[in-house]
């Protein structure tokens, strides 16, 4: 069952998966889990129905499987009521699910991929409303509780559903959850562009000067610590795609801990950047922004989002040879 919010008797209100691991990276060391109940009112009165976090906790994704991306499940050993959000929720999408295999429209139009749910699949991804960068601290935890996950919503549109998400490490989770086949079956619109599939709306950063219209650019980047910020350079250079050019240009983002500070999902994001610069360690960068010539260096390029909303970051480990 999938479960999008959970109160948290910690912070003492609703929160998604996302908030939630802001919250706990808030804390100063030793952190401390957090306690998490059912977000439907007369759930959690009834039952004191109690919500497990899954990896809000964690910096790095360990070993060669899929990786388990931060999440809220059902606890085993409580009940939710029959009329919880969550149940409705899922028996709306199971009924959907039966419609249509007894009436047979060919293709189903809500189907299950071998790691991502129906449910948990964004196929559009709403660009303007994230939180601009320098957004006081303050006013980023008002505009989050209406963004990530919580907004995460699905509706009825006929028969079809749409799951929208504005924080773009939403749409990056289910990208890494698909398989490469699945990709390519699985759609996704980027603010008011076309429907593309995940794997044409996902481009490596090498080939940005060979794209039109709106894409999401990822690759891997090293990290290094430049005193309190940090300076990021991806492996790949963008190629040359002009004709009689043959220069490749690299390209690099610098983030700045004040910045990240006043950002609500900043403590996160710099706890992430200083594990990755750790040795033994590299990340996987996503970014819905734009590259930039670099204003010394003429053959270089700097990535420039609007908002750190549209930066995502994986740590992993090096493999060892």
């Amino acid at each position: 069952m999938h479960i999008a919010r959970a109160y948290c008797v910690d912070a003492s209100k609703i929160v998604d998966i996302y908030q939630a691991r802001a919250l706990f990276y808030g804390q100063d060391e030793p952190r401390r889990r957090f306690e998490f109940l059912c977000s439907d009112d007369a759930c959690r009165s009834a039952n004191a129905t109690r919500v497990t976090g899954v990896n809000y906790d964690k910096l790095v994704e360990e070993g060669h499987c899929v990786a388990i991306r931060p999440h809220f499940r059902r606890n085993p050993d409580s009940s939710h009521i029959d009329v919880c959000e969550w149940v409705l929720r899922e028996r709306s999408f199971e009924a959907l699910d039966s419609e249509s295999r007894e009436e047979g429209r060919g293709p189903r139009r809500v189907r299950s991929f071998r790691n991502v749910k129906a449910g948990d699949l964004v196929d559009l991804f709403l660009v303007n409303p994230a939180t601009p960068l320098g957004t006081p601290q303050r006013e980023a935890g008002a505009a989050a509780s209406g963004s990530v996950e919580s907004k995460r919503r699905s509706v009825r549109n006929g028969r079809q559903r749409h799951t929208r998400a504005d924080f773009l490490e939403t749409v990056t989770s289910v990208y890494e959850l698909l398989e490469p086949g699945e990709r390519r079956e699985a759609t996704l619109r980027i603010g008011r562009g076309p429907a593309l599939s995940y794997q044409t709306a996902f481009c490596r950063i090498e080939y940005y000067l060979g794209v039109s219209g709106r894409r999401i650019f990822h690759g891997g980047v090293r990290v290094q610590r430049h005193g309190p910020n940090f300076v990021v350079r991806f492996f790949d250079r963008v190629r040359p795609y002009q004709a009689g050019s043959d220069v490749s240009r690299a390209v690099s983002l610098y983030l700045k801990r004040n910045m990240l500070q006043e950002h609500w999902n900043g403590r996160f994001l710099a706890a992430q950047l200083t594990e990755a610069a750790r040795p033994g360690r590299y990340a996987h960068c996503y970014f819905f922004g734009r590259l930039v010539s670099h204003p010394t260096h003429a053959h270089r390029f700097v990535v420039n989002v609007d908002s750190l909303d549209h930066l995502a970051f994986a740590v992993r480990s090096v493999k060892p040879h």
